[in-house]
């Protein structure tokens, strides 16, 4: 696994290549993590190695990564890279190994939207991996659009529905200083503008005055939401805490009663999986992988993008419904254990392994 994210980075692409490569370690292959250089004082970890090129800007940290990775492998060969994020991606490919490219990020449909030289570069760049994973069906037409004609499927994301679990706990309100009775909905994402930060933020003043707002992140909306949330005069009902280590956050979801996910841009969010496995229903938008994950009127509610007010409306819905919400919840957790886990996300990751090493060296799966 060839990343530019790892914990103890908080995000979504860290998060899921730690859970995905101990899923694929439980079905019995040998797994290494080529991850960027770990902040000062953490801990070392097994079978995570850490690169950490001198040059940063483009092109040079593309060739300084690539000799590192080719000299690393020449004492640790592998059968396969398994790339995630576009940054390592062109280090990757100069190694000469099968490449499997997982495209994850909002970014690439960005890139896609705008069009142009930079997609034809692109376009040429993941042409020469060997498969590539997207976790939406989004993703994957994304990577059709810029001209990739290669094998590609859709594996979602994953949770660990061990880990993430309902619970009636409810301890961190009395910390985050949440009246008893209110109805505490939880953002749990990075504050930028592709997660509709903002739309969460302006639709707070529409919201009934039992409801509280929790953002589990941080940055560059926050000062401009607080901003927008003092103006309104609801700055009491608003609870910014920070980015939270991913151990810590079922704690979080428990506090909920339900979340939000007002994204512009999204894939199989994995904040809106851990809590759909905490039973909390979720609010969404109708965006890339959400609808994925969101059962219009089964596990949550579904609300056109960059709209406050209609995000509001279905706020007060979930927050007026406590017995919807908790059916909601249940079908939600449901839902994960079926379809969710991270064994099963594993399956399918290895099971595209298998077909690119049997194309790569022509030999049966």
């Amino acid at each position: 696994m060839l990343t530019s994210e790892y914990p103890p980075r908080i995000g979504g692409v860290a998060t899921l290549v730690a859970e995905l490569t101990h899923a694929v370690r439980s079905l019995g292959h040998e797994v290494t993590v080529l991850a960027p250089a770990k902040p000062v004082g953490a801990d070392p970890e097994s079978g995570v190695i850490r690169y950490s090129p001198r040059l940063r800007a483009q092109p040079f940290s593309d060739w300084l990564l690539g000799v590192w990775c080719r000299r690393w492998l020449a004492r640790n060969p592998c059968d396969l890279l398994h790339v995630h994020g576009l940054r390592p991606l062109r280090a990757a490919l100069s190694t000469g190994l099968p490449v499997v490219f997982t495209n994850h990020t909002s970014g690439f449909l960005q890139t896609v939207a705008l069009g142009g030289r930079r997609l034809r570069r692109l376009g040429a760049l993941i042409s020469r991996c060997s498969h590539v994973i997207a976790p939406s069906e989004e993703l994957v037409a994304a990577a059709r659009e810029a001209g990739y004609e290669g094998s590609a499927t859709y594996v979602p994301n994953g949770v660990d529905a061990a880990r993430f679990h309902p619970s009636a706990e409810r301890g961190l309100r009395a910390a985050w200083g949440i009246p008893e009775g209110a109805r505490v909905v939880v953002l749990a994402r990075r504050l930028v503008p592709k997660n509709g930060v903002m739309d969460a933020a302006r639709a707070l003043a529409e919201t009934t005055p039992d409801v509280h707002f929790v953002f589990a992140g941080d940055g560059p909306e926050k000062e401009g939401m607080a901003r927008v949330i003092a103006e309104a005069g609801v700055q009491s009902r608003a609870h910014f805490i920070g980015g939270v280590p991913n151990p810590q956050m079922p704690d979080v979801y428990h506090a909920a009663d339900f979340c939000l996910l007002p994204s512009h841009m999204e894939a199989t969010s994995i904040a809106g999986l851990e809590a759909m496995a905490c039973g909390r229903a979720l609010v969404g938008t109708l965006v890339g992988g959400i609808p994925a994950l969101i059962d219009e009127g089964v596990t949550g509610l579904l609300v056109p993008p960059r709209d406050p007010a209609t995000l509001a409306l279905a706020v007060n819905r979930l927050a007026s419904d406590s017995a919807l919400c908790a059916r909601m919840g249940a079908a939600a957790r449901a839902r994960v254990e079926r379809e969710f886990s991270w064994e099963r996300i594993a399956e399918q990751t290895t099971r595209v392994y298998g077909e690119t090493l049997s194309r790569h060296f022509r030999i049966a799966p």
